[in-house]
C-alpha cells in the first residue's frame, strides 16, 4: 500500500490457490474518488485508542522474529538495524511483537497507537507489525503480518492499517467458514451490481477492492450517519462495501471496537539476527546472546492457522 499525497497503492501478489474467479485481474470500473484520505479524520474520531500498558524491548539481544528479519533483508536492510518490542494492549493478554528499523524507532508510539485502534476482533488476525524506511509510504501484508514503509517525517495513517488488516481478514480465515471474500461468488455478484469502485487503487484487482471497501465498511459501521453522509456517490459502490459489512457482521462484528481477544495468529519463529544457529550454551555465550525470547501464545489463547498469502510483489504500485 502506498500513500503519496494523492494516491493510495497496495500490493497485489497472492499465493493462495485461486477459486471461482481470478481475484488478481485488473478491474475496469471507474472510481468515485481519487483516494480514501477523506475518511481518515472521522475514522480517527470514532475508532478509539486502546490503552497500552507498555512495550518490552528485546534490547538488541541477537534475536529477531523470522518475518521481521525476512522483511528487512528483502528490502535491503540489515536485521541488525531492527529493534523488536512486545507491545501490550489492555484488551488482550497476549502481546503483539513489532519490529522497527532504528531510523524509525521514534515512530513506535504513534504506530502503537494506530494499531491499538484496530478492533481487537480484527487485530487478532494481524501477526507482526514491521516498520521500515523508504522515500514514500506504502505497505504489504504477508502471512498476516503488516509490513509498513514509512518516511522520515512519518506518514503511515490509520486507513493504511485498516486496509492491510482487511487483507488479513480476507486471507486468514476470519470470515464464516474460513472463506476468502475476494474470490467468493457472493463478492462478484455484488461487485457486478455497482457501476464504480471507490478509488483508482480499488481497480487494481478484487483483493485490493475488498481491502479498500473494508476501510469504507469500517467507516459505515462506526461513524454516525455512515459513508452516505460523507460521499454523495455512495450508491455507486454500495454493494461492495455492504458485502464487506455483512461478512464482518456474520463473523462476529469484526470491525466494531470493544471486547477482548481470545485467538491469535502465532508469532513467527525467533531466529538469530545473523542467521546462524548456536547449538550449545557455550556458543550462545560466545555470541553474547541472551536467552531466546519466548513468543509462544499465552494460555487460553486459541492459535489460528496461518494461510500463506502475500501482497508484496506489487506493493509499490504507482511509484
Amino acid at each position: 500500500m502506498m500513500f503519496p499525497s494523492t494516491t493510495i497503492g497496495l500490493g497485489i501478489g497472492f499465493l493462495v490457490a485461486l477459486v471461482y474467479a481470478d481475484e488478481t485481474r485488473k478491474l475496469t470500473k471507474p472510481p468515485i474518488a481519487q483516494n480514501l484520505d477523506y475518511l481518515t479524520p472521522n475514522l480517527l474520531n470514532h475508532y478509539p485508542t486502546v490503552h497500552s500498558s507498555g512495550h518490552d524491548a528485546w534490547d538488541n539481544n541477537g534475536w529477531i522474529p523470522q518475518e521481521c528479519k525476512t522483511a528487512a533483508e528483502t528490502a535491503k536492510h540489515s536485521a541488525f538495524d531492527m529493534n523488536t518490542y512486545e507491545v501490550h494492549y489492555d484488551d488482550c493478554h497476549q502481546s503483539w511483537v513489532m519490529c522497527f528499523h532504528k531510523d524509525l524507532d521514534w515512530e513506535k508510539e504513534r504506530i502503537i497507537d494506530l494499531v491499538s485502534r484496530l478492533p481487537v476482533r480484527t487485530r487478532e488476525f494481524v501477526k507482526h507489525i514491521i516498520v521500515l524506511p523508504d522515500t514514500f509510504v506504502h505497505a504489504y501484508n504477508e502471512d498476516g503480518s503488516i509490513v509498513v514503509f514509512d518516511i522520515p517525517s512519518g506518514g503511515a495513517g490509520f486507513e493504511l492499517f485498516l486496509h492491510e488488516s482487511g487483507h488479513s481478514l480476507d486471507f486468514q480465515g476470519a470470515y464464516v467458514g474460513g472463506k476468502q471474500l475476494s474470490n467468493n461468488q457472493d463478492w462478484w455478484n455484488n461487485y457486478n451490481q455497482d457501476p464504480n469502485v471507490p478509488d483508482p487503487y480499488s481497480a487494481t484487482n478484487a483483493m485490493e477492492d475488498v481491502a479498500q471497501n473494508t476501510v469504507i465498511a469500517a467507516y459505515n459501521v462506526q461513524v454516525p450517519g455512515g459513508f452516505g453522509m460523507l460521499e454523495p456517490q455512495w450508491q455507486k459502490v454500495h454493494h461492495q462495501y455492504a458485502t464487506v459489512e455483512t461478512w464482518q457482521r456474520e463473523a462476529g462484528n469484526l470491525l466494531v471496537p470493544g471486547d477482548t481477544c481470545g485467538r491469535r495468529l502465532p508469532n513467527s519463529k525467533t531466529v538469530r539476527e545473523d542467521g546462524s544457529k548456536p547449538t550449545s550454551k557455550k556458543m550462545m555465550a560466545r555470541a553474547k546472546l541472551s536467552k531466546k525470547p519466548d513468543t509462544s501464545l499465552a494460555e487460553g489463547i486459541q492459535e489460528l492457522p496461518v494461510n500463506k498469502a502475500s501482497t508484496r510483489e506489487s506493493c509499490k504500485f504507482g511509484q
